[in-house]
């Protein structure tokens, strides 16, 4: 059965779940955890730390009872936020602003709201989890001076400069380096205010990682502008096709069918773009999500590899020593250890 939600009814229904005590919030210093049951809509954990002025940080656990579609109007103006996805999947659409799009492990996005209305549609049984920066500008920036500020997202950047702010909503993959500073704050070995700067560090360290990729794009897109627009768009859309349906790809010939290609244009244009073949990408990309899962720790070895599209677990085992140079189920040792695990040449 699917259940419809407005954001007056989460607060009904979470005021309700406190009273029956299935709900607890405690607030420790610049720390508030939300842990428990929404009364018949799902159990939840939150931990919400106030880091440095305008900035602040969640950790977020949900699992819904049923199937719901949670319409939600009650935004605040002022909210950026940067959110990354660590496990699950949920459909949104930004009334106004985007169509419905996906979010899922392995991608961050950046928004702003600004009132912007949103339908939300969750799946029952799947374990979502993020890790969500909010940032308030004007407090956050106050020490850049005009040239630092030049190197931020203009969609940052209008909230500084008195402009009326526009709503917005980017979507992009998680680096391997946003990967291993998001598997820090997971595995924080501080508590009280060391646990406040040390998160802090890292938020920070996220935000520069992303400012990074807002300059690399623009360079990018000022040095090689695609001669052909359209094909380049083909081409993407293939890779996301692929990266959709990791367990099972489409074939070659099916894949360029699907974007608008012939097999021939596909093959070279991905290898144009991408610098690979359209499989040897899809390999390597579930490989490195495997890595990402694994860091997680939220899986074993065979849940991993059937998650990525391995079907054989030895297959998977050789190929991810191939590519790492360590067995799946040494590499978590070795992130949290390096020294207790010797890697061995390939």
């Amino acid at each position: 059965m699917t259940k419809i939600l407005t954001d007056t009814d989460w607060q009904e229904l979470k005021a309700e779940s406190q009273q029956k005590g299935i709900l607890s919030i405690q607030t420790k210093g610049v720390e508030t955890i939300r842990q428990g049951k929404i009364l018949d809509v799902c159990h939840i954990r939150d931990c919400w730390t106030k880091l440095r002025s305008g900035l602040s940080i969640l950790i977020n656990q949900l699992e819904f009872t049923d199937d719901l579609v949670w319409m939600r109007d009650s935004f605040d103006e002022s909210q950026f936020g940067l959110s990354f996805f660590l496990s699950g999947k949920v459909r949104i659409e930004r009334h106004g602003l985007t169509d419905e799009t996906d979010e899922s492990v392995g991608r961050y996005y950046s928004e702003c709201n600004c009132d912007i209305k949103e339908t939300e549609y969750w799946k029952a049984g799947e374990k979502y989890s993020r890790i969500y920066l909010k940032i308030e500008p004007q407090e956050f920036f106050s020490s850049f001076g005009d040239e630092d500020l030049e190197q931020i997202p203009i969609s940052l950047r209008q909230a500084l400069m008195g402009d009326k702010l526009q709503p917005y909503y980017q979507q992009g993959e998680i680096t391997q380096e946003m990967w291993v500073v998001l598997s820090h704050i997971l595995q924080c070995p501080h508590q009280g205010y060391l646990k406040q700067m040390y998160l802090e560090s890292k938020a920070v360290e996220l935000i520069t990682l992303h400012c990074q990729q807002f300059q690399e794009q623009n360079i990018s897109n000022y040095r090689s502008p695609p001669r052909d627009l359209s094909d380049v768009e083909k081409i993407y859309q293939a890779k996301e096709i692929l990266l959709d349906n990791l367990e099972n790809p489409p074939s070659l010939m099916e894949l360029a069918r699907q974007v608008g290609l012939n097999d021939f244009k596909l093959k070279r244009g991905f290898r144009q773009v991408f610098g690979t073949s359209a499989f040897k990408y899809l390999h390597d990309y579930r490989l490195e999500k495997a890595k990402q899962l694994l860091v997680l720790g939220e899986m074993n070895v065979e849940e991993v590899a059937f998650r990525v599209g391995f079907d054989s677990r030895s297959y998977f085992a050789s190929a991810f020593r191939k590519k790492f140079g360590l067995n799946p189920k040494q590499y978590f040792q070795y992130q949290k250890n390096p020294s207790s695990v010797q890697k061995k040449s390939v």
